[in-house]
């Protein structure tokens, strides 16, 4: 029998999905932290399925200060607020869906989380995959991967007085105190009767199960040979785990005969926030796509933003940046609604297409969705936002749309969209602008690797090559258009700018400083942009030390203080200028600013 859909439910300022099913069994899944977390995404959203599938109703949800749930990351008592989430997902569960038992089932951090809740959430039972025996363990990791992580030169050190800044994410010095404390080896009693932990070879879950069983739990240990590919990014993600096939057979073998009670209707999800409202939508085909709506709580003013994914990230975004600039922009009168488009985060797979595929074309008319969705609201108009792949998707549903009216895009690996690609393939094809790579041609060594077919080389020289003909083929195509009026390439990018030039939808272009997106800008218009900083209605900015993600704090700030600017300009149709910086350069004259990211307040 398959289950009913999941549906949005929101208990204590937590943001979850419960995936209905008739069992007595219930499941908390804990998810893991930052990065991980985005990684996991999707397929966490299928083994809630699965489990569902398997009779057994299940509660997905967000820490406090993460996710779309309440507050911030910077707030106290991190540790304290994540262990109450758990602790009243296990009672939400209960009291919706009539569950006589409760599983906690946690993947890293979630599973050492999971494991310190579970007396206190009344667990039956406890499953960690590849949990951390330790906050000490987890602190290490951490600080191991921001420390090893590439970043802009200028940028404030990854491990500070301020906390561990790892992937945009950032974990407070307090909340780091609080972890340290936890030693599920030192534990005195058992967290649950019975427990499956699933490590990977190299794991040190071990001595977590010996002193489990001391404490009288009944322990199973069984590997977790998919951990790699599970944890390496959004694409890799295995959606087809085989330990979580393993834990639903766990959960579901000694299952009862289903009950005859129903789930109860979830009440209305609404986040009431000081000066915000935000509410779940499911919209598009078959109410297949989904988004969360953000209204301040005053009449809304101007165009709404429609915040896109970054790459293949669900719509929190990146550092839940995407979070951060809704609520900021219902603080300033401005709605906003950030989606996930069809076959990421928690949009439904596409049709013949595999999940997690970026740059796909079909995505312009999940945009358009969310336009609908917007105007159903009260929203007639809206300012289209995307970095990477989304600013794709943003440029290609304003040529298609009229009511969008003004355009942020942040790093565009590519102007073009098609059938779709990995993030790894696409960054595996990114090209450098030609003047990175021209003064090392002077180096024997480059010609060598080039002779011999060195993979990287040959990629670079193919990537310049293509850049040239691709130069040839749209300059023709100008030729003939300025002859005959027609001709136009398809992925001339200046005539897609210029459409919307004359169409006076307002653009913002920002690239970080020597980001590798600036080849593909090259590529496109000439050096710096060429003829696309001349043109009406168009400006753009580079941002000093920014990554691609704008994972730095500041970056993020100076981002939203542009994204305000912009806003601005379509408000009064003046040209504006960025707060605290004086007079902006005005659009059209070949001015670009570069932005210093210097501060230190989150955006």
């Amino acid at each position: 029998m398959t289950p009913d859909a999941p549906a949005p439910v929101l208990f204590e300022g937590c943001f979850g999905w419960l995936h209905p099913a008739a069992g007595r069994r219930g499941v908390v899944l804990c998810a893991p932290y930052g990065a991980e977390a985005l990684a996991t995404h999707r397929p966490w959203r299928a083994f809630a399925q699965a489990l569902a599938e398997a009779g057994l109703p299940v509660l997905r949800f967000d820490y406090p200060g993460t996710g779309n749930s309440a507050g911030d990351e910077g707030d106290p008592a991190r540790l304290e607020a994540w262990q109450a989430g758990i602790r009243a997902a296990a009672g939400h569960l209960r009291a919706v869906a009539g569950v006589e038992e409760v599983a906690l089932v946690g993947l890293r951090l979630g599973g050492l989380l999971a494991a310190a809740a579970a007396r206190a959430a009344a667990a039956d039972a406890l499953v960690l995959l590849s949990p951390f025996p330790s906050g000490r363990a987890f602190l290490q990791e951490l600080r191991a991967v921001a420390l090893l992580a590439e970043r802009p030169a200028d940028a404030p050190p990854a491990v500070g007085p301020e906390g561990i800044d790892s992937a945009g994410f950032r974990l407070s010095p307090e909340a780091a105190e609080a972890l340290r404390e936890l030693d599920l080896a030192r534990v005195t009693e058992a967290p649950a009767p019975r427990v499956l932990i699933l490590d990977r070879p190299e794991g040190r879950a071990a001595a977590v199960a010996e002193r489990f069983r001391a404490l009288g739990a009944a322990v199973e240990e069984t590997p977790f040979p998919d951990h790699a590919r599970l944890m390496t990014s959004v694409q890799h993600a295995a959606a087809d785990c085989s330990a979580f096939a393993r834990v639903a057979e766990w959960l579901s073998s000694d299952l009862a005969p289903a009950g005859t009670a129903t789930t109860a209707p979830p009440s209305d999800p609404r986040l009431r926030l000081a000066g915000a409202v935000e509410r779940p939508l499911r919209f598009g085909p078959g109410a297949g796509l989904f988004g969360i709506l953000c209204e301040p709580v005053a009449a809304a003013e101007g165009p709404a933003v429609l915040l896109l994914n970054s790459g293949a990230t669900p719509h929190t975004g990146t550092g839940r940046m995407s979070v951060r600039l809704a609520r900021r922009l219902a603080a300033r009168g401005i709605a906003s609604l950030r989606l996930d488009l069809g076959g990421l985060g928690d949009s439904a797979s596409k049709p013949g297409r595999r999940d997690g595929l970026i740059y796909c074309r079909d995505m312009v008319e999940d945009a358009r969705a969310g336009l609908d969705a917007l105007v159903a609201a009260g929203h007639g108009t809206a300012v289209a936002v995307g970095l990477c792949a989304g600013a794709a998707v943003a440029l290609h549903v304003a040529l298609a749309d009229p009511r969008v009216v003004g355009l942020a895009l942040v790093n565009p690996g590519r102007f073009v969209l098609g059938d779709g690609v990995t993030q790894e393939e696409a960054i595996g094809s990114a090209v450098k602008p030609a003047a990175a790579y021209l003064p090392r041609l002077t180096e024997p060594a480059v010609w060598r690797a080039i002779l011999r077919q060195d993979r990287k080389a040959s990629r670079v020289v193919r990537g310049l090559s293509e850049r040239a003909a691709r130069r040839l083929r749209i300059g023709a195509g100008r030729l003939r258009a300025g002859l005959m009026g027609r001709g136009y390439a398809r992925d001339d990018v200046l005539h897609a700018f210029q459409a919307l030039s004359d169409r006076e939808v307002r653009t913002l272009m920002v690239h970080s400083e020597g980001d590798v997106t600036l080849g593909e800008l090259e590529a496109q218009a000439g050096v710096d942009g060429g003829r696309l900083r001349r043109m009406a209605g168009l400006w753009m900015e580079r941002l000093a030390g920014a990554d691609h993600s704008l994972m730095e704090r500041a970056a993020r700030e100076h981002f939203a203080e542009l994204l305000d600017e912009l806003l601005d300009r379509i408000g009064t149709g003046a040209t504006g200028a960025v707060r605290g910086q004086g007079p902006g350069p005005p659009e059209g004259t070949g001015a670009l600013r570069v932005n210093h990211a210097t501060g230190n307040s989150p955006a």
